[in-house]
């Protein structure tokens, strides 16, 4: 029987093609990047940052920078047509993009397109197909799409968990389906940091893994950018930007409304970071790997008490179980184990890996 399935194959064009050793060469005429160094051609990118962060401002800005093939903080890009999902801004985010076409001299030719609703793009009922082939029907551009941005991620899971790896897996799956449909062109997502910024974007590390870059925005008055992965590349570089106000008229010209432009501070180079604080070892790394281990899974928002803030914690007795697994203290001497682990808990406390008071333990903001 496998000598007749053998006897079939032959001669068919193959499922699974062999690229041989000799075959596998690099094009020189390949770009690599969409933007020169910090933003990869194809694949799935990032730009997150807290609550006013100006990510939209600086999404808007890297679109409008693509699609009308200008510098983009001093770095070449690879001219192509731009979809920008305003799934939050809606359609709020029209003098946004009126303003940055007038601040950097653009054509209305441009290849630039803005959709100013939500497609759900979760696990359940995606309607990734239909955007797919919505844009498609509509795109009146010869040049062929090369970013589209989702803006943002949280508007479009639609009442899906971030936290859950099964539904953030959906969207990254919808993602990579979104760009395979535009020729592997590059999807960015504008999404929330997490409340330690140390720790990174929002939700499940599924996003994190999937991804091939990721740009991290932080400050106020001068907002810094860091690239925090390029797959593939140097990572670390960092850049930074301030908003100026503009004012835009509508059709008449007789109304004026207000919005800000990105005005480039700094262009991208290797960021200067200070010496970071040496990570618990030994003991101590254990027990504050339990204490991320129990928020994980068992962590909830702590009642409402003046002494607690209203984040996420977890109570101290889950702590306490996941250490005695990981073999802190003697577990045959129960008391000097439960005393070992308070005692590490509280430095950790002092040195502001950990927050506690009571029965309760969350992290620092």
């Amino acid at each position: 029987m496998a000598d007749e399935f053998q006897r079939q194959q032959r001669g068919k064009r193959p499922t699974f093609p062999l690229n041989l050793l000799s075959e596998i060469v690099l094009d020189d005429a390949d770009a690599e990047h969409l933007v020169d160094n910090i933003l990869p051609l194809r694949g799935l990118a990032t730009i997150y940052g807290p609550p006013g962060s100006a990510k939209t401002f600086l999404a808007l800005d890297l679109a409008l920078s693509v699609a009308g093939g200008l510098p983009f903080f001093g770095k070449e890009v690879s001219q192509g047509g731009v979809v920008y999902i305003a799934a939050e801004a809606g359609a709020g985010l029209k003098k946004r993009v009126i303003a940055a076409r007038a601040e950097k001299e653009m054509l209305d030719s441009a290849p630039f397109a803005m959709i100013a609703l939500a497609p759900h793009l979760g696990p359940k009922r995606s309607e990734a197909a239909v955007l797919i082939a919505d844009i498609q029907r509509q795109w009146p551009y010869a040049a062929p799409v090369r970013l589209i941005i989702i803006d943002t991620l949280a508007r479009t899971l639609s009442g899906a968990d971030e936290n859950s790896s099964a539904d953030m897996g959906g969207f990254v799956a919808n993602a990579a389906a979104i760009a395979a449909a535009f020729n592997h062109c590059l999807v960015l997502v504008v999404h929330h940091s997490g409340k330690d910024a140390e720790r990174g974007m929002r939700g499940s590390s599924s996003l994190n893994g999937a991804t091939d870059c990721e740009w991290q925005l932080s400050g106020d008055d001068i907002r810094t950018v860091t690239l925090r992965k390029m797959k593939d590349d140097e990572d670390g570089l960092a850049w930074s930007f301030r908003l100026e106000k503009r004012q835009v008229s509508g059709n008449s010209g007789k109304h004026s409304r207000s919005t800000c432009v990105v005005v480039p501070e700094t262009l991208p180079k290797p960021a200067e970071t200070n010496a970071a604080r040496p990570k618990p070892g030994g003991v101590r790394k254990l027990v504050l790997e339990s204490v991320y281990d129990a928020l994980g899974t068992h962590g909830e928002v702590m009642p409402v008490c003046e002494d607690l803030p209203r984040c996420k914690g977890v109570m101290r007795k889950y702590v306490k179980q996941n250490a005695v697994l990981r073999g802190v203290g003697n577990a045959e001497n129960p008391k000097s184990q439960n005393s070992l682990i308070n005692k590490e808990l509280g430095v950790l406390n002092a040195d502001e890996w950990i927050r506690q008071w009571g029965d309760w333990i969350w992290l620092p903001n």
